[in-house]
């Protein structure tokens, strides 16, 4: 068989290896037009409160300068956030690597070998490699790494956001339980108070056979009442502990002394309006997941073309002799050699790496509207949330006002020997209870507007 029959053969295998790795060069998609989810134009739900001026930032919301202190010393310490941090400057350096894998390589060579019966020879090489990226393939997985790495630039600041807005959620918890645990301590004060009068009217008489079981009755729910203090006195303890813990710190002396409890319930606005594509495009977590698509695809095309012929050219200057001092000087030979490889049979590995290539890229675009879902549910759910919490204080205002007329009701008519203990003891509990139940929803509405902020793509 002639050299140019075999010429001829090789050429023909090469350009079939060629057509059918290119006919599958583009990632599979599966139609991701009709399965985009698709962004409202308007939310379904509306805030009823007075909103804060336009702003991105969540301290705006607030605006007091020791929670500023206290997120940015938070921030800067937060053990999870540094781990992101180190995390996104191994990409860095991955897209580096990826970036640099486009260019030659030149490496300096020594190497000394000894045979049996022979002199040592050494030998000195500078010797320079080069892959051609014909198809693409090195530009697609340097695309695909600085895309990455992009990526988690935005992941790191939606971290710095969701740790910003726990921060503050968490000193809200403090500053509200607080208030609770003032309002209980209040509470415990007045039945012990009556649980004096019973006793006095006890000892004297006054009661008759009801006096005793009146006493017992102001004992329990005095008993009662203490305990519940106790829980929510080691609650706020955990809570301190917590808080002290996104800072890195296991005391929290410190952070008590440094973190003052406010004598009022803390002001927080109303987060600003947005409509619903202006809050999808300034979320970072969103941006990051549509990169992360990015980079799939960008994978996925450059796994495809693994399929394809390479093609690499190596040169090398070299220098041979007996003795090391003698490798600089003499004669110096050279070489140049190109190399075309493609890829003939690997059990389907290649397409097999392809396929699952395509398989991953679908399933970030799939992650990205799931993503985008969650996101409108986010917001749709928060200022349902707002509007809903925003009735239920108005209510329980009108029930505080309402019992504690009724308490003042009950004390006098007891004065007056009208009703029995049990009554009175009942009016204190729903007095209280519902000054509770009120700072309890005042924080929930306080914790939802930060919620809503994060979801509505505010940060610091």
């Amino acid at each position: 068989m002639s050299r140019h029959t075999y010429i001829h053969r090789a050429g023909v295998i090469l350009t079939t290896l060629i057509l059918s790795a290119c006919s599958n060069l583009q990632p599979y998609q599966n139609e991701r037009t009709a399965q985009a989810l698709a962004v409202p134009a308007q939310w379904q739900e509306s805030a009823t409160a007075p909103q804060q001026a336009l702003t991105n930032q969540l301290l705006d919301l607030i605006g007091d300068p020791a929670l500023y202190k206290l997120v940015a010393q938070t921030l800067a310490a937060n053990y999870d956030l540094r781990q992101t941090a180190i995390r996104l400057k191994e990409q860095r350096l991955v897209s580096r690597k990826e970036a640099g894998a486009t260019l030659p390589e030149l490496n300096l060579n020594l190497n000394s070998d000894r045979k049996k019966d022979t002199a040592t020879s050494h030998t000195l090489s500078l010797d320079l490699s080069w892959e051609a990226d014909v198809w693409g393939r090195l530009a697609d997985r340097s695309q695909a790494a600085d895309a990455t790495t992009e990526s988690l630039e935005l992941d790191y600041r939606a971290a710095k956001d969701s740790l910003a807005a726990r921060t503050i959620q968490n000193w809200l918890d403090i500053q509200m339980r607080a208030r609770i645990i003032d309002t209980e301590s209040q509470w415990l004060n007045s039945l012990e108070d009556t649980e004096g009068v019973i006793r006095e009217r006890f000892l004297s008489g006054l009661d008759g056979s009801n006096s005793l079981a009146d006493l017992e009755a102001a004992r329990a729910n005095a008993a009662l009442t203490r305990a519940s203090l106790a829980a929510r006195q080691q609650s706020q303890a955990n809570a301190w502990r917590q808080l002290a813990a996104l800072q890195g710190k296991t005391g929290t002396e410190d952070l008590i002394a440094a973190l003052p409890l406010s004598a009022t319930v803390p002001s927080i606005s109303n987060p600003p309006a947005r409509l619903p594509a202006e809050v999808l495009a300034n979320r970072p977590d969103l941006q990051a997941a549509l990169l992360s698509i990015d980079a799939a695809d960008a994978q996925a095309s450059a796994t495809h073309k693994q399929l394809l012929p390479s093609f690499n050219l190596t040169a090398s200057l070299s220098n041979s002799a007996g003795n090391l001092g003698d490798l600089l000087s003499g004669s110096t030979a050279w070489s140049l050699l190109g190399q075309l490889t493609a890829p003939l049979f690997n059990a389907g590995r290649l397409k097999a790496d392809a396929e699952i290539a395509d398989l991953q890229a679908e399933r970030s675009y799939l992650s990205y509207q799931q993503a985008l879902l969650n996101a409108v549910n986010e917001v749709e759910t928060a200022l349902g949330q707002e509007t809903s919490l925003a009735e239920q204080q108005t209510q329980l205002q009108a029930a505080v006002k309402h019992s504690e007329a009724s308490l003042e009701h009950y004390q006098a008519r007891y004065r007056n020997g009208l009703n029995d203990v049990l009554d009175l003891l009942t009016a204190q509990q729903n007095a209280f209870n519902n000054r509770i139940r009120l700072l309890e929803i005042q924080q929930a509405r306080l914790t939802n507007r930060i919620t809503l902020g994060l979801a509505l793509g505010m940060g610091v």
